[in-house]
């Protein structure tokens, strides 16, 4: 009873936090509540969803993924067209203080300490970056509810699958990789560059633990597959839409070009895109060519490899402040960088990356398990390096980064007892 009341506790100052900062950032934006030009085109598909409508947003039908979309649009079937937004921040600010929980769960799962867990969750509940983020009208904060359970799920299924001596007793593992593979499709719907997270994570534990294959190969698989049915509506209506398989989304193109072109500063800024529409538009009405969205995105690709491929020492110097922009110590936007923000970022930041960092190194002997902690980590790198950086997509990254921390952290107290 006392140990549920601990977490009751932990979950409430998390939800306070996230209700405080929920309250301050509505005050902040004033006349335009949702700050973000991403916030809108979730706001604008909920809205559509909730009213049966087809899923399209500036005539772009293939624009977002329709996982953040969809747990708004219940919200405007019960309070209408003109819900605050407040309400919205309400239910990602539930969902914040929800992931501090499953923070907790797998620590647990993996380290059986509940000071660890407790530590870890602690960190989850108050770092800055975390509070932020699970307030503003993004896809953030599911995303991030739906990585850690995956990871979870993931762990106790491998376990499972481990310890099983025949095929007949993979009952458990199965059921364990089937949620794994139930989160990870949620987490894609969230945000679609988590696409090859799976494959990613299963080529990394290959290489540092070849001999435990069969565990590796059958979970990764089971998790596909279960991942692949949960999106194939979604490939469907895609191709049924633009005639074409789109994985994910239309925005591949215009984020890539985003990330490497002549005009890329390593931040976001898509006012090329209307150069690309006018162009392209010369040759289909926008409003009435079906492959238009497709094309575009096709031809920003193609430009930002080839843009790529001419200018490979800007394209690395590029990729290098990336890196920067993604790990820095303190937010890189101007408008968020008063003394105040930048002390409270460094302070609650660098001390998890450091342990983080250690305890990262000190389990490369720890299996694949633990492993599934950092390797997030190296994933998003890999990504933001290409495309787009901030320290808005590090935050998936440093969750986990800060359960390795709370355990280096718990290590450190027990060396130090007599």
């Amino acid at each position: 009873m006392k140990q549920k009341r601990i977490w009751f506790l932990l979950f409430l100052v998390a939800f306070l936090l996230r209700l405080a900062m929920a309250g301050y950032w509505q005050l902040r934006c004033g006349d335009t509540p949702l700050y973000f030009g991403d916030s809108d085109t979730y706001w604008e598909l909920g809205r559509t969803i909730a009213r049966g409508e087809p899923y399209v947003y500036d005539h772009k039908a293939i624009h977002r993924m329709p996982g953040y979309p969809v747990l708004l649009a219940p919200m405007f079937l019960i309070f209408g067209d003109a819900m605050p937004v407040f309400f919205a921040r309400i239910q990602n600010a539930l969902i914040g203080a929800l992931t501090v929980l499953a923070v907790a769960w797998l620590t647990r799962l993996l380290f059986h300490d509940r000071r660890i867990s407790l530590i870890a969750a602690g960190i989850t509940a108050i770092d800055p970056l975390n509070v932020v983020l699970s307030v503003l009208v993004l896809s953030e904060a599911p995303f991030c509810l739906a990585m850690v359970l995956q990871i979870g799920f993931w762990i106790k299924g491998f376990q499972a699958w481990e310890k099983s001596a025949s095929p007949g007793k993979l009952g458990k593992a199965g059921g364990m990789l089937v949620l794994s593979g139930l989160f990870t499709a949620a987490a894609i719907y969230c945000r679609p560059s988590w696409l090859y997270f799976v494959p990613f994570a299963m080529m990394a534990g290959l290489i540092l633990s070849p001999w435990r294959f069969r565990a590796l190969l059958g979970s990764a698989a089971v998790i596909a597959a279960v991942c692949s049915l949960c999106l194939s509506p979604w490939w469907i209506r895609n191709y049924q839409v633009s005639g074409h398989f789109v994985s994910t989304t239309l925005q591949t193109g215009p984020s890539l070009y985003d990330g490497l072109s002549p005009t890329a500063t390593g931040g976001s800024d898509m006012k090329f895109v209307e150069d690309f529409l006018n162009a392209e538009s010369t040759l289909a009405p926008k409003d009435s060519d079906r492959t238009l969205e497709y094309r575009l995105n096709q031809k920003m690709r193609e430009a930002a490899i080839r843009w790529a491929k001419a200018h490979p020492k800007l394209a690395f110097k590029l990729a290098c402040k990336k890196f920067v922009r993604l790990w820095n110590v303190w937010p890189n936007e101007p408008s968020f960088s008063s003394l105040p923000v930048k002390a409270a970022v460094f302070c609650a930041y660098f001390p998890v990356l450091v342990f983080g960092v250690i305890g990262a190194v000190l389990t490369l002997r720890k299996g694949f398990e633990v492993w599934l902690l950092w390797i997030p980590a190296f994933y998003i790198t890999g990504l933001h390096v290409i495309f787009v950086s901030s320290i808005r997509y590090r935050a998936p990254a440093m969750i986990c980064l800060a359960i390795l921390a709370a355990w280096v952290l718990v290590g450190i107290f027990k060396r130090r007892q007599p």
